[in-house]
């Protein structure tokens, strides 16, 4: 992984920490919102970044291979 498509890793967990907050923060309590939120977030980065995980590998494929069709690094 380069340090590019890593810092590319980190905007999609803000982006998904940030998303899940704000809509959860409308039905249930704000603090509430932004602990699954961050959840979430930590769950999509480590399952890109498994430790010892056999089945991340087909799924970090398929990620690689969106980041090769639309990004340019």
């Amino acid at each position: 992984m380069t340090l590019a498509r890593q810092l590319a890793d980190l905007l999609v967990t803000g982006l998904v920490a940030g998303s899940v907050t704000l809509t959860l923060s409308a039905v249930v309590d704000p603090n509430t919102a932004s602990l699954v939120g961050v959840l979430l977030a930590t769950m999509y980065y480590f399952s890109r970044y498994p430790w010892g995980s056999r089945d991340g590998q087909r799924y970090n494929d398929r990620i690689d291979a969106l980041y090769d069709e639309y990004l340019p690094f």
